[in-house]
């Protein structure tokens, strides 16, 4: 899947960002703060915190601050409900962070797992279709699969798994073995219109979003691998996505 001197920087790069601190931080005096504290597994005072959320008196927006915050913002929260922080609040703190705090908050507070996950793996995967896109024969593969790799590792450090290159070897070699590019490839082809470098980006982008969705699920489930019929899904899904991405890029 990837050359030995590619997979060794890979490694060293999602080793150091496994180590960086994020630490969540709940501010304020109102009963809201508190459930907002409980539901979260969040801190109360900011000594140590990089992501800040102050909860008003009353029903006012919470502000998002901190170092590890490259947007600060003011979210509107209905409730506190584990549901309504999930769906309202968990996208937005997520969205608006700097990239190198993204696995330590994901692999620190459940809560936010699994939207730290698809923020890694679309990131990826746009970059990917950007590479495949670019018209330069042979030299988007070993970008494209450090890419990848680098997103594996990144979604195993985000579970919370040890990173040796040993390790790292494995994990690459089993999620590769039954990743499905060729088929995936076809199914680009036959479903998406177009050709060419376009053809090549969708490719990248929808290889990517298949490859690491199906990492997140087999560690999600404690190392049990994916079965040939959800992975087809997932292949559909992320061909489907690809779709959209790269009309969009193709649009500007």
């Amino acid at each position: 899947m990837i050359g030995l001197r590619n997979m060794y920087r890979v490694f060293q790069e999602s080793r150091k960002a496994a180590r960086e601190h994020a630490t969540l931080a709940v501010l304020g005096d109102s009963d809201r703060a508190t459930d907002l504290t409980r539901v979260l597994g969040a801190q109360r005072g900011v000594r140590g915190a990089e992501i800040i959320l102050s909860v008003p008196d009353g029903d006012g927006p919470l502000t998002l601050s901190g170092k590890a915050v490259e947007d600060p913002d003011e979210i509107n929260l209905p409730s506190v409900s584990e549901q309504s922080v999930a769906e309202e609040l968990v996208p937005r703190v997520v969205g608006a962070l700097n990239e190198d705090y993204l696995i330590s908050l994901g692999r620190g507070y459940p809560l936010f797992r699994r939207a730290v996950c698809e923020e890694v793996i679309r990131k990826n995967a746009r970059q990917n279709a950007v590479i495949g896109a670019l018209p330069i024969p042979g030299a988007d593969m070993p970008v494209m699969t450090a890419n990848q790799g680098r997103m594996v590792l990144s979604l195993a450090a985000i579970h919370g798994e040890e990173l040796s290159i040993d390790r790292a070897r494995e994990l690459l070699g089993v999620v590769a073995a039954g990743f499905g590019l060729r088929a995936l490839s076809r199914q680009v082809v036959k479903l998406i219109p177009f050709g060419g470098w376009a053809a090549a980006a969708a490719i990248g982008y929808a290889g990517t979003v298949a490859m690491g969705r199906a990492t997140m699920l087999y560690f999600e489930r404690g190392h049990q691998e994916v079965g040939e019929k959800e992975m087809s899904e997932i292949r559909r899904r992320a061909v489907e996505e690809a779709e959209a991405f790269v009309s969009r890029l193709f649009r500007r």
